[in-house]
C-alpha cells in the first residue's frame, strides 16, 4: 500500500510539473460549432455545437472560457448505429481544415474533398465553422463543387470585440478583404493571381511565398501547427522515435503504459541489419534499381518493451504486444499533443480495444492534464452513458440516418428533454433517445 501511495504521489506530481511546463506553451483554441450539408451522408444542413448549455455540472473541469460568458466544450462524445453518419462527420469537420491549408497545382484538378451526398451529385458542398484562436473568434463559410470553389467568407473579431470581415471571394469575382484588413495593393494583387479557382485563399499560402497580412498569417500557422487529421501518430515506431528524443514525452509515456498496468517499464528500438551474404546478392543483382537497393540494404527498425515482473524483466517486440498495448501506446502520445495546449484532435472509436476502465481513466487524464484543448471522438462504448464519471448531457450528440432518406441527422442529448433522474444509459438502452440500430429476428432463414 506504501508503494502505491509513493507511485500515485510520484506520478501526480509528474502531472503538475507537466502542467506547469505547457502553460506558458498554451494557444487556446476551440471549435465552437460546425454545419454541414450535402456532403457524404449528409444531405439536409446539421450543426454540431460545442457551446456549453447553462447546465452547471462540471462547467469548471468540462468547460472552457474564451471569452467572460462564453464557454466551449472541452470534450464531446458522438453515438450512432454503424452506418449513421458518425465517422462521416468527423470527415466532414477534416475536410473543412484541408480545403482551409491545403492547395492544389493545377487548377484544372479535381477538389479530393467532394463528396457529396449521391442523390445530389448536382449541388455543392457546403461548410461552415465557429472558432477561437486566443480571444478571437473566426467565421469560416465555403460552398464548392468538383473543380471549383463558389463562395468563401472569413469573418474574425477584431480587437474591439466586433465580428468583422477578413476576406470574400464570390465565383467570378475579386477577393474583397475588409476594411480592418490592413492589407497593399500589391498584396491583393498577389493573391487574386495565385489563387485557383479549385483551392482556397488561406491555402495560397502553402504554396507561395506571399506577403499576407497578419491576421492571415497567424491563421495559416495555427491551422498548420494544432489542427490534427484523423488517425494521427498512428505509427509507433515513430511515436518511440520522438519520445527518445523528448524525455518528457517519454517519461509520461511510460508512466501512462504503468499506471494502465501494462508491466512495461521502457521501449527501445534496435536495428536489425541484414546479413553479408544476402548484402552482396542484392548489390551484385542488376534487375534491382538503386533506389530498391538502398532500401533494401538499409537497417530494419524494430521496436521493443521491456516487461518488468518481480525481479525478472523480459522484452517483447511491438507486434508481440497486446491489441489495448499498441492502441495505448499510440493515445499516450495523443494525450501529450493534447496536454501541450491548444490542439483539436478527433478520433473515430476510441474505445477500440480497451477496458472501460482503461478508457475511462484516459478521458480523465485528458481532463486533467489539459485545459484548452478540444477532444471529439466516435464511440459505440453504452457505459460512457454513465453520468458517474465527468459528463455532462451538452456533450453528448447522436447521429441517426432516416430510414426513408439515407439522410444523416444530428441531435443534442441535451435537447431531447430526458428528466435529470433518468439514467441516460438506461435511456439508450430502451431506445428512448435512438441512434441505435433497429435489428430484426435473430431467427435466420433457410440458405
Amino acid at each position: 500500500m506504501v508503494l502505491i501511495l509513493i507511485l500515485k504521489f510520484a506520478f501526480d506530481s509528474f502531472i503538475c510539473l507537466f502542467c506547469k511546463i505547457i502553460t506558458n506553451l498554451i494557444i487556446e483554441t476551440m471549435i465552437q460549432e460546425f454545419s454541414v450539408q450535402n456532403y457524404l451522408s449528409f444531405r439536409d444542413k446539421q450543426k454540431i455545437d460545442f457551446l456549453a448549455t447553462s447546465e452547471r455540472k462540471l462547467k469548471e473541469e468540462l468547460t472552457y472560457e474564451v471569452k467572460p460568458g462564453t464557454r466551449i466544450l472541452r470534450m464531446a462524445l458522438i453515438y450512432g448505429a454503424n452506418a449513421s453518419g458518425k465517422s462521416n462527420l468527423l470527415n466532414a469537420i477534416q475536410a473543412l481544415w484541408l480545403l482551409m491549408y491545403s492547395p492544389l497545382e493545377k487548377e484544372d484538378d479535381e477538389i479530393p474533398f467532394y463528396n457529396p451526398f449521391q442523390l445530389q451529385k448536382d449541388k455543392p458542398v457546403f461548410f461552415e465553422i465557429i472558432f477561437w484562436i486566443k480571444t478571437t473568434k473566426y467565421q469560416y463559410t465555403i460552398e464548392y463543387t468538383e473543380y471549383e470553389i463558389l463562395y468563401e467568407k472569413l469573418m474574425y473579431t477584431t480587437d474591439a470585440g466586433v465580428l468583422s470581415l477578413l476576406y470574400e471571394r464570390k465565383v467570378g469575382e475579386e477577393i474583397k478583404f475588409g476594411g480592418t484588413v490592413d492589407i497593399k495593393a500589391k498584396q491583393k494583387k498577389d493573391f487574386n493571381r495565385e489563387t485557383l479557382k479549385n483551392h482556397t485563399v488561406i491555402s495560397t499560402l502553402n504554396k507561395k511565398n506571399i506577403e499576407a497580412p497578419q491576421e492571415l498569417t497567424n491563421l495559416y500557422n495555427w491551422i498548420k501547427l494544432k489542427v490534427h487529421e484523423l488517425g494521427i501518430h498512428n505509427n509507433a515506431l515513430e511515436i518511440a522515435e520522438q519520445a527518445l528524443k523528448d524525455s518528457s514525452l517519454k517519461s509520461m509515456i511510460l508512466d501512462l503504459l504503468c499506471r494502465a498496468d501494462f508491466n512495461i517499464t521502457d521501449f527501445k528500438i534496435i536495428e536489425n541489419k541484414i546479413s553479408d551474404k544476402l548484402r552482396e546478392e542484392i548489390i551484385r543483382d542488376d534487375s534491382i534499381s538503386d533506389d530498391w537497393k538502398k532500401k533494401l540494404l538499409a537497417p530494419r527498425k524494430e521496436l521493443f518493451f521491456v516487461h518488468q515482473t518481480g525481479k525478472e524483466s523480459f522484452e517483447l517486440g511491438f507486434g508481440l504486444e497486446s491489441a489495448g498495448t499498441r492502441v495505448y501506446f499510440r493515445l499516450a502520445r495523443i494525450l501529450f499533443e493534447l496536454g501541450m495546449g491548444g490542439s483539436i484532435i478527433m478520433e473515430d472509436e476510441i474505445e477500440d480495444s480497451l477496458h472501460y476502465d482503461l478508457l475511462i481513466h484516459y478521458l480523465q487524464m485528458f481532463l486533467q492534464t489539459s485545459n484548452d484543448s478540444q477532444l471529439i471522438f466516435t464511440t459505440h462504448n453504452q457505459l460512457l452513458l454513465d453520468e458517474s464519471w465527468m459528463l455532462r448531457r451538452d456533450m453528448i450528440w447522436l447521429v441517426e440516418k432516416g430510414r426513408d432518406t439515407a439522410s444523416s441527422n444530428l441531435v443534442r442529448v441535451s435537447e431531447l428533454g430526458i428528466h435529470q433522474n433518468l439514467s441516460l444509459l438506461n435511456a439508450y438502452r430502451i431506445g428512448k433517445m435512438g441512434a441505435k440500430p433497429n435489428l430484426g429476428s435473430t431467427i435466420l432463414g433457410s440458405f
